[in-house]
């Protein structure tokens, strides 16, 4: 890898912009990979990409990661 990969880039750049566009890269390469088929898991892939299993499954389908509900509160009877 290069030194510097974003040498397109201008200074001063919005930060969270270019990371947007970066992040957005990695997770089609993950999808890339993970669309191949191949005979291994998502958990033997999420270990190649080091990675979470639920971040692996979160990419590759398209969802976003969701939180476990809490307690609900009581309604009163």
């Amino acid at each position: 890898m290069k030194d510097d990969a974003f040498d397109n880039v201008r200074c001063p750049f919005d930060y969270k912009a270019e990371l947007e566009k970066a992040r957005e890269a990695l997770n089609g390469k993950v999808r890339e990979c993970v669309s191949r088929g191949g005979k291994m898991g998502y958990r033997e892939l999420a270990r190649k990409f080091n990675m979470s299993p639920g971040a692996l499954h979160a990419i590759a389908k398209g969802y976003k990661l969701k939180h476990k509900p809490g307690p609900r509160a009581r309604r009163p009877s």
